[in-house]
């Protein structure tokens, strides 16, 4: 956690008073959209699921280029399974990865017209995650299952990029997608659609 409060009051100090403008101010806005997981399990198994996602996020825009914000992200609860069949039994694996976490970034903003512009994010993301395997055996006999949780948590880099449309000066409308460099996966990213207001 302290890698991000260092982010932040960097940040902050680059934000100079000198560049205040009307485009300064807080925001704040919730978004919908899709995440993906990737992980290699063992050589010849890979968890490679997607899910239902929600964030919730809040904002300040020091001038028209730079900001800084903080999300709530629940990437939700993503599923892969596999199974085999040697005629005499089958074995079946059930996955499930619960990812959700606190993204911190600076945010670099590109406006283009009055209405829309591009931008693009750098931070940190401190993330929680939920393992949940399912193993069950079958076979003449019947069939017994047995299950097995794990978790674990950290601090990696996350950036993003998107759009934002303003329909009224204080309600637009955001795309965007991000990235999440996890070491412990191949692949941990997110699509959303997201309300913003500007106060």
């Amino acid at each position: 956690m302290r890698f991000i409060f260092a982010f932040v009051t960097g940040a902050l100090l680059a934000a100079s008073p000198a560049f205040a403008a009307d485009d300064a101010g807080f925001y704040v806005g919730a978004g919908l959209g899709q995440s993906s997981v990737k992980v290699d399990v063992v050589d010849d198994i890979d968890f490679d699921a997607s899910s239902t996602a929600f964030k919730l996020f809040g904002g300040y825009q020091f001038f028209k280029y730079l900001g800084v914000e903080l999300e709530y992200i629940d990437a939700g609860d993503a599923d892969d399974s596999w199974s085999y069949d040697s005629g005499s039994f089958t074995e079946r694996l059930k996955a499930t990865i619960g990812f959700s976490g606190f993204n911190t970034s600076a945010v670099g903003i590109l406006p283009i017209g009055e209405k829309f512009n591009l931008f693009a994010k750098l931070g940190f993301i401190y993330w929680d995650a939920d393992l949940k395997l399912n193993y069950t055996y079958t076979d003449i006999k019947g069939s017994f299952s047995e299950s097995e949780r794990d978790s674990d948590s950290g601090t990696d880099f996350s950036w993003g990029i998107g759009g934002t449309f303003k329909i009224t000066p204080n309600l637009g409308v955001r795309a965007e997608y991000q990235d999440f460099d996890i070491a412990e996966a191949d692949r941990t990213d997110l699509w959303t659609i997201s309300g913003v207001w500007m106060f």
